[in-house]
């Protein structure tokens, strides 16, 4: 059946919903909707169009298939999907609006529409955006979760937006990073990027996290309908909105498989820069980290070194570092003494596998309760 829109609805309502049908009509991905935008010059001439039968068949998509899709665009459907999100206090930017994101024009491949609940800053929403994605896997070891808090903490110190996806392990730790940052009065804040509805918080265990990041002045944005659940294959294109929002993307600690990897895919495809932590070669855990570093990314070293990628004149005010222990935590309070002690000596003392005892080491380095020796040795600072 073919629906109208409202009446009673403003030309500026009557284009928003337009778009908001378009989004979401069958067959009519983000790519197409643009050329249909360029064959009508709006939405809504669009949709008008699609209500005749008068969509063009395009590449890949044969003229029925237009004509059945132009058809089933829904403006009533779309209302009731606005009166939704007003309803859950989120508001609908679309491709037509002010502050739509700026570096996505022209619009390909970018989504029509976006809900957003909370800030929707206008250093994210740049043509030159001054943010920082910061991503990496969900089982990420706690040094890698530290190092991504610093980071953020970092990054909004320096009046610089930080942008994740609200997931466990790295993402959790950016946005508490920069939460911590803005609790301490910074001037900016954190935004979280969702593949779901905006209304419908992934993973639900976030669900605290996610209503700390509104309080502290922060921000949650999806391109899905109000109420959706995360689609199948949705976290891939979430990534690449991720990165299109950014002047920079911070890859922590990322393994082969790692979803991180789509993000900073998408980022040199954007020709944003991607820097990421090294690590030692026979790490599995960080084998994507380790490919990204021999295709050319640069090395994330420290908070400090973390923004050489933005524009000039924004830099940390200092760098943050971890709190030095007091003393070694358990098995190393017992393994380490006076006494150097080498790898394999650890190997034997703890159990660990080589890679885990190294790694542990190193922390133990930055955190200062160890001392490395000239000769590869460690003894108990």
């Amino acid at each position: 059946m073919t629906s109208t829109a409202p009446t009673n609805a403003s030309p500026t309502t009557e284009e928003a919903l337009a778009t908001l049908a378009l989004a979401r009509t069958p067959g009519v991905g983000p790519r197409r909707a643009a050329e249909l935008l360029r064959a009508f010059g709006s939405a809504r001439a669009a949709i008008e169009a699609g209500h005749r039968g008068g969509w063009p068949g395009l590449p890949r998509w044969p003229r029925a298939r237009a004509r059945a899709a132009g058809r089933a665009a829904d403006l009533v459907a779309a209302e009731r999907e606005l009166r939704r999100g007003q309803r859950v206090g989120a508001r609908l930017v679309t491709v037509a609006d002010a502050d739509y994101p700026a570096s996505w024009l022209p619009q390909d491949g970018w989504p029509l529409a976006l809900w957003v609940r909370g800030a929707w800053p206008a250093a994210v929403t740049a043509r030159e955006p001054l943010a920082v994605a910061v991503v990496g896997p969900r089982r990420a070891s706690a040094e890698a979760r530290r190092f991504a808090r610093e980071l953020a903490l970092a990054a909004g110190r320096a009046g610089v937006w930080v942008v994740s996806g609200l997931a466990f392990g790295v993402d959790a730790a950016a946005h508490e990073g920069a939460l911590d940052a803005a609790r301490d009065g910074a001037p900016a804040s954190t935004l979280a990027v969702l593949a779901g509805g905006v209304d419908r918080v992934h993973p639900v265990a976030h669900r605290d996290l996610a209503r700390a990041l509104l309080d502290a002045g922060g921000g949650l944005v999806a391109a899905a309908a109000i109420g959706a659940v995360p689609a199948t294959g949705a976290f891939p294109v979430r990534n690449r909105w991720i990165a299109g929002l950014s002047s920079l993307v911070a890859v922590v600690e990322a393994g082969p498989r790692s979803c991180a990897l789509h993000t900073a895919a998408a980022a040199l495809e954007l020709g944003r820069e991607v820097r990421t932590t090294p690590a030692r070669p026979w790490d599995a855990h960080a084998g994507g980290s380790l490919a990204l570093l021999r295709d050319g990314a640069a090395p994330l070293l420290e908070a400090d070194d973390a923004w050489l990628g933005l524009p000039a004149g924004v830099r940390p005010a200092r760098a943050v570092r971890p709190v030095p222990r007091a003393s070694p935590p358990p098995p190393w309070d017992r393994v380490l003494g006076a006494s150097a002690i080498g790898v394999d000596g650890a190997i034997a003392a703890t159990g660990w596998g080589v890679g885990a005892v190294v790694a542990a080491l190193e922390a133990g380095v930055v955190e200062g309760w160890v001392v490395r020796l000239a000769d590869g040795r460690y003894r108990r600072a």
